[in-house]
């Protein structure tokens, strides 16, 4: 396009493009208004402009042109040379300039064809600009520069809102990075940085730490940059990326509640906010389901994650916007009650929560029941981090599952001294395993009629070397929290199969020995070869070990003991289930699994010489046994009238101090010999 108030200047041009057969057409405006809304209408490549249109000037249109946005190439039309007119074209923004009369048709072809490559050039770089500042909006991610070695370094401004700041308000230092880095990942920090930029053969810098919000909380960012070498292979230069990553990390993946990542970041903020504010309190509630691996283990993972899902709805609509509902795993939740300043705030929250999930749940078109235990932890002056706090909150939490499930307790004082004792406890079974201070005691299993010895249960006893004899009572249940009753009750195991084995040798009589077995061991795909190979250490029938089983182990693994006992039943072992009606699901145990007898619960042999006692529960449970070819053994059988009413009942066998206290091998054995 040409913009020129001469009309012989457009036909002059005309001319000379006609001689070359260029292919370029002209088109020609004449006054300043025309030329103005020719550049800004996008539809021409290339401006030839007058210094002079009539009354005003060309570089006033081209001045107005560039403001108004126009990026055409602009060559000024001079009718003599002036360097500073040239230069005042120039700086106003001409792509070029010409003299009139001091160019040929093949040089104006050239100046055009090479200011429209450029053009093309340069709208491609800006394309592509404007497509790397529109993918990292679109990513959110902050950008940084660093010149190695220096203290300066540029963040973008996006890099600096990610951690709550405008833009003036966080100078661009490397201090102003390096000083909200968490203390617990500084060092890796620097060691990986350090390591790439010393390194030419690394491609990358890639780490992902914590960084300090504004706002005093933490925020996860993953850090991506490339260092920029000298030909020596020195960095000199770093650029990269920094993308927030806390929800990512924060996030519990199935039930989209906090993790445990972002509730322990949110505790961590909490507990600080207390020291420093004495009037403010805050609450930990920690959460166990009760029964819920039961429905994950019998109705598969896809019905207990759908079940997780739904109760992490109704523990949100529990709370406020302001606590923090997480899930730490499996079925434990945890909630932090902000601002709780009284303790019944925290017991209504737990009322609450607890009354929720003993509702009935819909899942899949099946209606399932659970339940929660509680604990709960106070947030006090005594507390040095809030790890204790937690610790203290899963204290109570198991205090209230011991207490009958369903309800919550309040961590106090006592509950920590217990909770160290069963850690003293715990350490010192360790001790008793590995010194050899443990030792099999032995009670007789006889026939009511003429009490003759059948066998013995095999007891587990501590002998400590300064308290003495430690009472079952109190480290039994220490082992079975822990993976301790495993290697416990295998040891029992071997000791009393190879004690046995030595008994049926000397005394040639056909004794069974009877071993408690955890439920522990029923998630192990390991124990049936484990009693297979003490049986055959021993030398024993397998028919002579006896395995007592408790009702837990049926109803907290199903699938697996289904498969445990399934193939000890095979291998030959009598499979007893202990404690025999005092669960409810007892009876139901009977028809899906191999058992071969049960142990009758104590409680009803005592109630046999009761006042105004009734024969008919213990009648009723005995006929079930005969009707399914199963053996009964009465435990707990302490006075003569017992004995005499089972007899009377058709009970065959028994177990209790009527006829002997649990004794040590060296009794054991003389008991045996006196009923030779």
């Amino acid at each position: 396009m040409l913009v020129d108030d001469a009309v012989f200047a457009r036909d002059f041009l005309l001319a000379i493009l006609a001689e070359v057969d260029s292919g370029i057409e002209l088109s020609w405006r004449s006054d300043y208004a025309a030329g103005l809304t020719a550049l800004l209408s996008g539809e021409f490549d290339v401006c030839l402009l007058d210094y002079q249109l009539g009354g005003k000037s060309g570089l006033e249109l081209l001045g107005e042109a560039k403001m108004r946005g126009c990026r055409l190439p602009i060559i000024m039309l001079t009718g003599h040379g002036s360097a500073e007119l040239d230069h005042q074209a120039m700086r106003a923004g001409a792509a070029d300039y010409l003299v009139k009369g001091d160019f040929t048709a093949q040089s104006l072809e050239r100046i055009v064809r090479y200011l429209l490559a450029r053009t093309r050039a340069e709208e491609g770089r800006r394309d592509s600009e404007e497509r790397y500042a529109l993918a990292m909006e679109g990513s959110n991610d902050g950008l940084w520069d660093w010149r190695v070695g220096e203290k300066e370094i540029h963040y973008s401004s996006r890099w600096k809102r990610i951690l709550g700041f405008e833009p003036h308000e966080l100078p661009d230092l490397l201090e102003s990075w390096w000083e909200r880095v968490h203390q617990d990942d500084r060092a890796r920090v620097n060691l990986e940085l350090e390591h790439h930029l010393r390194d030419a053969t690394t491609p990358h810098y890639e780490n992902e730490h914590r960084l300090r919000h504004k706002d005093g909380t933490w925020r996860h960012v993953l850090v991506r940059g490339k260092a920029v070498r000298d030909p020596s292979g020195r960095a000199t230069r770093m650029a990269g990326s920094l993308t927030d990553v806390t929800m990512a990390r924060s996030r519990d993946p199935l039930t989209g509640l906090a993790n445990r990542v972002l509730y322990l970041d949110r505790l961590e903020h909490a507990f600080h906010k207390a020291a420093r504010d004495q009037t403010y309190r805050f609450a930990l509630l920690f959460i166990d389901l009760d029964r819920f691996k039961n429905i994950n283990d019998s109705l598969g993972h896809e019905t207990g994650d759908a079940l997780l899902v739904a109760i992490a709805r109704r523990l949100e609509g529990c709370v406020r916007l302001v606590d923090t509902v997480a899930r730490l795993g499996g079925d434990e939740f945890v909630v932090l009650l902000d601002e709780s300043r009284e303790p019944d705030g925290a017991t209504r929250v737990a009322n609450r929560i607890i009354e929720e999930l003993a509702r009935a749940f819909s899942i899949n078109g099946r209606e399932l029941f659970t339940g929660a235990s509680i604990g709960i932890a106070l947030s006090e002056a005594h507390y040095q981090s809030p790890g204790e706090l937690l610790r203290d909150a899963d204290t109570a939490m198991y205090r209230a599952k011991a207490e009958g499930r369903g309800r919550f307790v309040i961590f106090d004082a006592d509950m920590h001294a217990r909770a160290v004792h069963v850690l003293s406890m715990e350490s010192g079974l360790r001790r008793a395993l590995e010194e050899n201070q443990l030792e099999v005691f032995y009670q007789p299993v006889i026939l009511l009629e003429g009490q003759r010895p059948l066998g013995f249960e095999a007891l587990v006893r501590w002998r400590h070397p300064e308290r003495g004899l430690v009472s079952p009572a109190e480290f039994i249940p220490v082992a079975e929290d822990s993976s301790l009753i495993v290697l416990l009750d295998l040891w029992v195991l071997r000791t009393a199969t190879a004690q046995l084995k030595a008994w049926r040798d000397e005394f040639r009589l056909e004794l069974t020995v009877a071993v408690n077995a955890s439920r522990r061991h029923f998630s192990r795909a390991e124990f049936s070869t484990d009693v297979q190979q003490a049986i055959e250490v021993a030398g024993l029938p397998s028919k002579a070990l006896r395995l007592e089983v408790t009702e837990s182990v049926t109803m907290d693994l199903p699938a697996a003991a289904r498969a445990q006992l399934t193939l000890l039943h095979e291998l030959g072992v009598q499979l007893y289930v202990d404690d025999f009606g005092v669960g409810y699901s007892s009876l139901s145990m009977l028809h899906t699994y191999p058992f071969t007898g049960i142990k009758l619960d104590r409680s009803f042999v005592s109630a046999l010489d009761a006042p105004g006692s009734s024969t008919e529960v213990v009648r009723a449970i005995l006929a079930i046994a005969q009707a399914l070819r199963l053996d009964v053994v009465a435990e707990g059988v302490e006075t003569a009238a017992q004995h005499e009413a089972l007899v009377g009942l058709g009970c065959t066998r028994g177990q209790g101090f009527r006829y002997a206290k649990p004794m040590p091998v060296s009794d054991a054995t003389k008991w045996i010999s006196s009923k030779l």
